[in-house]
């Protein structure tokens, strides 16, 4: 091996150990942000399944995340909606779904205080819908 060909080897090596330290403590940094909000809205965090087939379409598992330090409101479908609380509440949300348009979320309690619903409202389509929490 020429002694160029070290020494790019070395530099490019170099370059990628430089990069991959400068991006570390974002990664970290991330996974921090998303471990305190998911702490945070753990309860109304997972699965909720949501019966549509009165209106011709069939049952519907939305999931709530947390991804990238946000909150999100996943159908799977590549469009997850981002909601925020609203007026710092822990169960009231509002987004905005890419097609959709505005969302409003509302989670609901049982007697226990254990979320186990969710009311989802998308005005421009008519919609207003109440999903169950699976287990």
């Amino acid at each position: 091996m020429t002694n160029s060909l070290r020494k790019r080897k070395a530099a490019i090596f170099a370059g990628g150990l430089a990069l991959a330290l400068m991006i570390a403590p974002a990664v970290r940094a991330q996974t921090n942000a998303d471990e305190v909000l998911a702490k945070k809205y753990e309860k109304i965090l997972g699965r909720y399944e949501f019966d549509l087939t009165a209106m011709g379409g069939e049952a519907r598992v939305i999931e709530v995340v947390v991804r990238q330090g946000t909150l999100w409101m996943d159908d799977g479908d590549g469009r997850p909606a981002e909601i925020k609380p609203v007026n710092n509440s822990a169960m009231e949300f509002a987004g905005t779904d890419a097609v959709n348009g505005p969302v409003q979320a509302t989670f609901i309690k049982d007697e226990a205080g254990t979320v186990v619903k969710c009311r989802m409202v998308l005005p421009n389509i008519n919609l207003d819908i109440t999903g169950t929490k699976l287990k």
